[in-house]
């Protein structure tokens, strides 16, 4: 079931404009982390450092995704169910 959901988030959800738009923000916010680093690292340094803030950003959404997506399946499997209703 994750690669079902992984290939909705790499295919539809990713490209997305909102999504677009929460990446440019990741990035100035990566950005202004790094630059009061910037002075003391050499720009092969800085880069590895933007990269690997990158590389977690884009793991973190795309879990965050699937794991928001598997508990909202849940919750619909539940108010069809009729569970937890009084």
């Amino acid at each position: 079931m994750k690669d079902k959901i992984r290939e909705i988030y790499k295919n539809i959800v990713q490209n997305s404009d909102e999504m677009k738009f929460q990446r440019e923000r990741l990035e100035k916010q990566i950005e202004t982390l790094l630059e009061k680093e910037r002075k003391e690292m050499d720009i092969t340094e800085y880069e590895r450092y933007r990269d690997q803030y990158y590389e977690i950003t884009l793991l973190a959404e795309e879990s965050g995704f699937i794991l928001g997506f598997q508990y909202a399946m849940q919750l619909i499997a539940e108010c069809g169910s009729g569970v937890g209703s009084a």
